[in-house]
């Protein structure tokens, strides 16, 4: 079982899931980054980012 981190912001008034920057380095992982806004988990000077965690379980 893997758990996957979901991560939102509600700038829009209602919560859109993120996508990630496309990063050069394959190794390091891009963050998630807001088209609208351009909040990230470690840049939200609004407060508008959340997340939830989903797990691939199906039983």
């Amino acid at each position: 079982m893997s758990v996957y981190r979901r991560w939102f912001c509600s700038c829009s008034g209602k919560p859109e899931e993120l996508t990630y920057d496309q990063v050069l380095d394959e190794e390091i992982p891009g963050e998630p980054v807001c088209e609208r806004c351009g909040a990230s988990p470690s840049s939200d000077p609004k407060h508008t980012i959340s997340f939830r965690d989903d797990d691939d379980y199906d039983g």
